[in-house]
């Protein structure tokens, strides 16, 4: 690293350590270049020693980005450098026993799945089954709510007005009474509590004050309530903090980011700060720039910046309008091979993005039907697999017994006969004796079970007991084979040749347990944590030569050669709900500002007359997004996509058809001297014309001197610029 590759705003940002900076840098303008050169001089120059250094971020991938890129240049053993809920995690292993809530540091980290199976837990138990409206998705989404709002329970107590919210406040204190039983934490608290650590014991705060004497953040618009407090608790005193984020881009509204933080928050907490504004664009063209700004810029809720690209004007933006989502999912498929084609492209040069992730359903049926390589960011993440989840429940409950979601999942797999009848004894046992339902399974001969159902509980619940005491003294690779053979899993599903992939699945979660095993070291429960919080970038492959499909939130912080951007209509992109407000609306500009921003050379917006909803065709004709009315038309071409579909009207008992056709093309409206792809004989170069439209008639010549005749109706051939 050297100082001199830093242009003159980078380098403001990297040498002010004096003074609180803040600082707005735009998509493509060197973001990770200033955290990373900044960690670097502050030690190089022996400003501070790597342990003293705190960097925060959003996901384990920029984590490990940003370490690796300083341990190329100087030696950072010891640097502090992860997402918020891991740092917090980490202060809650060491101090939650301080909070004197009952829980211990061998807590267990609940993913979405388990939070959902306690709320429906929850619910069952209140006996409010019945109230439809109170569905486990909808309650979840208030206690995230809650929780990202720093609410407490006297706080919503005191807010309730209906039936409906009282019913609601008894699900969350349930859900936190069941939380702390089974000795569990969700998402949310790995910030609440650190916080509740750092404002409740001084001496804490003192600890952790005087340990990170640096501390700098990635993201910083991204950041909601309670993670910026909990960074103004630690580095409110020595003033020594970096801030770098970018107002365009924050879209995590829905999940509680308060773009205020950036905005406002910062300066009024830090009140000698110092703003930076990077606006050189190291990424994308000045096209693809100028075509982002156009539409956030209509945004009043934003600081000014107009990023300038190093790359010279580049190509126009493409808009493609079609008639449907199948036609709009061809023409992705097309313009790809044909840049494949013309360019020399290859296939991890594209992203596809999309606002929802059901709009992918299509895409991927064109691309399987074009044999065309592709990989969806934000499917079924590995760890999230039914034989996953078992082998994961098995060493969560190793590690902490109490944990009662891991327990019912596994208590009868394999097979044991133990029904919900069961359960629901041990249960009233527990209960009764105020014991964990785990404990309450070492009484099983005081209910008088079946002897093979009793003998089958009694050894499960000592193998348990016995894998927990060897927790410290095997290492996570040789617990996790020991458990599988003494469980007998990995034969479960090896015997049975319908579970193969299970199986190869389960080879697969022993591979990644070795690797955390050898590279990071530590024991179960550090493999547990390190799991439990992945994303689904942490387990995208950039490598992978395949496209990459995935919604626009997932793509932020990445970027490609070529971006398509599908599904640019009114209520879809931007998506529009009744109830919305102006503050949604600019979120959904900084959306399709993200979106814009990822492509380095070239972007296609797409559009469609008719999509299908639902696995149904909408019979209502969409009309465009309005962001393509506030770009600027000097940056957009319009390319056109000619087809002719059929399509079913649902409702009318009766098939109809429907012809949609377009008259400008670049796929087939072809003359003599064209060159054209087939998706058999390869390319070639039309010799002969006869006919017009769907009826047209070609004679070919393709490479190799091979000639056909060929029905363009049948053909389809796709003309090449």
């Amino acid at each position: 690293m050297k100082l001199q590759d830093l242009n003159t705003q980078q380098l403001k940002a990297v040498q002010t350590v004096n003074k609180p900076v803040l600082v707005f840098a735009g998509a493509g303008s060197g973001k990770t270049r200033v955290l990373t050169y900044k960690v670097w001089h502050l030690i190089k120059e022996k400003l501070f020693k790597p342990e003293e250094i705190l960097a925060l971020t959003f996901t384990n991938k920029a984590a490990a980005e940003m370490k690796l890129r300083i341990q190329e240049s100087i030696s950072c053993d010891g640097v502090n450098v992860g997402t918020f809920h891991s740092i917090g995690a980490r202060m809650l292993r060491m101090h939650i026993s301080t909070l004197d809530e009952g829980y211990n540091s061998s807590f267990t980290i609940y993913d979405t799945s388990d939070q959902k199976s306690v709320i429906k837990e929850v619910v069952e138990n209140l006996n409010l089954s019945e109230f439809k409206e109170l569905n486990v998705g909808f309650l979840k989404v208030q206690i995230d709510k809650f929780k990202n709002d720093n609410l407490s329970i006297k706080d919503i107590e005191s807010k309730a007005q209906t039936f409906e919210d009282e019913k609601i406040v008894e699900v969350y204190k349930a859900y936190c009474e069941k939380l702390k039983s089974n000795n569990a934490l969700d998402f949310n608290d790995l910030i609440l509590l650190p916080i509740r650590l750092l404002k409740e014991n001084a001496k804490i705060l003192n600890f952790y004050q005087s340990t990170w004497k640096y501390v700098l953040v990635d993201e910083f618009q991204d950041t909601n309530s309670p993670q910026f407090e909990i960074v103004s608790l630690l580095a409110g005193k020595h003033q020594n903090i970096t801030v770098v984020g970018d107002d365009d881009q924050s879209i995590y509204g829905w999940r509680g980011a308060n773009i205020d933080n950036i905005l406002t928050n910062f300066q009024d907490t830090f009140s000698k700060n110092i703003e930076i504004k990077l606006e050189k664009n190291y990424r994308s063209t000045q096209r693809i720039l100028d075509g982002a700004w156009s539409v956030v810029s209509n945004n009043k809720n934003r600081a000014e910046k107009k990023l300038e690209a190093t790359r010279g004007k580049g190509e126009k933006i493409s808009l493609i309008s079609t008639g449907s989502d199948e036609e709009e999912s061809n023409a992705i498929c097309d313009a790809i091979k044909s840049e494949i084609k013309l360019n020399k492209s290859t296939f991890k040069d594209f992203a596809v993005l999309y606002r929802t992730n059901a709009q992918s359903r299509s895409i991927e049926q064109a691309m399987v039907k074009e044999g065309i390589p592709y990989n969806i960011v934000g499917g079924t993440k590995f760890y999230d697999r039914k034989e996953i989840k078992d082998v994961l429940a098995y060493l969560t409950l190793v590690a902490n017994s109490n944990d009662d979601v891991a327990l019912r999942r596994i208590i009868n797999f394999p097979v044991r006969g133990i029904g919900e009848k069961s359960i629901k004894m041990f249960v009233e046992l527990a209960s009764k004796k105020k014991i964990s339902l785990f404990d309450s399974l070492e009484f099983c001969r005081d209910l008088k079970l079946r002897g093979k159902q009793q003998d089958s509980i009694e050894s499960f619940h000592a193998s348990i007991k016995k894998f927990s005491s060897l927790l410290e003294t095997l290492d996570p690779k040789e617990l996790l084979r020991t458990l599988l053979e003494e469980f007998n899993i990995e034969n479960y599903y090896k015997n049975n040749p319908v579970e193969q992939d299970r199986y190869d699945n389960i080879q697969e979660l022993k591979a990644s347990v070795d690797k955390f095993s050898d590279q990071v070291g530590g024991n179960l429960r550090d493999f547990l944590q390190e799991i439990s919080l992945f994303t689904d970038i942490d387990e995208w492959d950039d490598k992978d030569n395949s496209i990459t499909l995935m919604t626009v939130h997932a793509a932020k912080g990445l970027e490609f050669p070529t971006v398509f951007i599908a599904g640019l209509e009114q209520g879809l992109f931007p998506l529009v709900r009744i109830d919305d407000g102006p503050d949604q609306m600019e979120e959904e500009r900084r959306l399709f500002y993200v979106a814009v921003t990822r492509a380095m050379d070239q972007v296609y917006l797409l559009n469609a007359k008719y999509r299908r909803r639902f696995g149904a065709m909408n019979t209502t004709s969409f009309v465009q997004s309005d962001f393509l009315n506030e770009i600027d038309e000097d940056v957009i071409k319009v390319k056109s996509y000619k087809s002719v579909y059929t399509r079913r009207i649902v409702g009318t008992g009766e098939q109809k058809k429907i012809q949609i056709s377009r008259t400008v093309t670049e796929f087939d409206d072809f003359k003599i001297g064209d060159q054209v792809q087939h998706n058999l004989f390869g390319i070639g170069t039309i010799l002969v014309l006869s006919g017009t439209g769907e009826n047209q008639k070609v004679g070919v010549e393709f490479d190799g001197g091979l000639r056909k005749k060929l029905i363009v109706k049948y053909a389809r051939l796709k003309k090449i610029d």
